[in-house]
């Protein structure tokens, strides 16, 4: 399976919205790196991942409260 680079605009607001994503994917194996620039306005999430989609992604961060869309 081939490795892609999903990147996502988000709601995130604080570092204890990044520990409950850290909590959320370590939960998911398919997700092999993470960060989140939270220098920039649109609060940018960059997930390198495998056979996960971006709506997997974006429905479980939907679940702790986190909104996010993907960017093409």
């Amino acid at each position: 399976m081939e490795e892609q680079i999903l990147i996502f605009r988000t709601s995130i607001k604080s570092s204890l919205d990044i520990k409950h994503i850290a909590a959320l994917f370590t939960l998911c194996p398919q997700i092999n790196k993470w960060n989140v620039d939270l220098e920039d306005w649109e609060k940018i999430l960059r997930i390198e991942c495998q056979g996960i989609t971006s709506t997997e992604i974006s429905k479980a961060l939907r679940a702790i409260n986190i909104f996010a869309r993907e960017l093409e």
